[in-house]
């Protein structure tokens, strides 16, 4: 459960101990005030005329439902999407505002399909990366300049279907039909059919799949000069004959 999920729930709690209070202090009010304050609008007429006893629950509601809108708008109504849909429920949990988030991202059925093989959400990716542990600084004399080797000059340059398996962990940039639609970002993975990148997104790195039939033209950021890296044939298999030279035997 991350930040935004839990803020939720808080919330939710927040707005619900808010109206119970509310409900108690109509009780306490008069029996009449409590059953009407059993209807969360009508409870609205309570507060009015009896600010006083009603205060403390409904700042308290008003608090939580600004934190869940919050959660919700930081992304929790995912979850909650998610969590309706393996009930059976398809909702869709509507914004009044549009969130960075919401912007479309492409191939996003590739994407909700891989989501479902891998059981998890992958526009919610975790950042790589973890604190080392501390260590002292090393004492001033012993830096030493050291000779730099020169910057390394790259270029794009046209990719082969041949090298794709040699380019994995490469950059690469697919223009793909129909429309000439380009694509770019680091090489993950090739099959007979496809290729997979992974691209960085709003929140975090998304893998992409295009199929090679779609695909009008590869390029690749190599080193200035540098050649395909198709793999050279092996040499003659071992049930080859070796051939005699000269005439009929």
């Amino acid at each position: 459960m991350d930040l935004m999920e839990t803020a939720l729930l808080v919330g939710m709690a927040g707005v619900l101990l808010g109206y119970l209070l509310v409900v108690r202090a109509g009780f306490r009010r008069e029996f009449i005030w409590g059953v009407i304050n059993l209807v969360p609008v009508v409870s609205l007429a309570f507060v009015l005329l009896h600010w006083r006893q009603a205060r403390f629950g409904f700042l308290l509601s008003i608090l939580g439902l600004l934190v869940a809108a919050g959660a919700l708008y930081g992304g929790a109504d995912a979850r909650v999407e998610r969590e309706l849909t393996r009930m059976g429920y398809t909702v869709e949990v509507p914004m009044p505002v549009q969130r960075p988030a919401d912007t479309p991202i492409p191939n996003e059925e590739q994407v909700r399909r891989m989501e479902e093989e891998a059981g998890q959400q992958l526009d919610d990716t975790v950042q790589d990366g973890a604190l080392g542990q501390a260590r002292p600084r090393s004492p001033l004399g012993s830096f030493r300049a050291e000779d730099r080797a020169p910057p390394v000059e790259r270029a794009w340059r046209d990719a082969f279907e041949e090298e794709l398996p040699q380019l994995v962990g490469e950059y690469v940039r697919l223009v793909t039909s129909p429309g000439g639609t380009m694509r770019e970002g680091t090489l993950a993975g090739v099959t007979s059919a496809s290729v997979f990148l992974k691209q960085v997104m709003r929140h975090g790195t998304v893998g992409f799949e295009y199929r090679l039939r779609d695909v009008e033209s590869m390029s690749v950021w190599d080193v200035e000069g540098a050649g395909p890296r198709i793999p050279e044939p092996e040499a003659g298999g071992g049930d080859e004959q070796p051939v005699a030279a000269g005439g009929d035997a």
